[in-house]
């Protein structure tokens, strides 16, 4: 005699990727990760950049120290 199952493996997986999906469809859209990734209208670290800074990340050069 066969057991009915409520669940099946491929529905469990279907619903589990639709809420993955609106998850991530509703963080792309939100107005924090448009903030973090430059978009937002606002200047973030990115858009800070001194193109005369010594580092990579923007950082100064050290006194007495001029390089390009």
């Amino acid at each position: 005699m066969a057991a009915v199952r409520d669940y099946s493996r491929w529905r469990v997986i279907v619903v589990l990727l639709a809420v993955f999906g609106a998850i991530l469809f509703d963080h792309v859209n939100s107005a924090t990760f448009a903030l973090n990734s430059g978009q937002g209208g606002v200047e973030t670290s990115y858009s800070q950049l001194d193109e005369s800074a010594c580092a990579p990340c923007g950082a100064p050069c050290p006194s007495g120290r001029e390089e390009h």
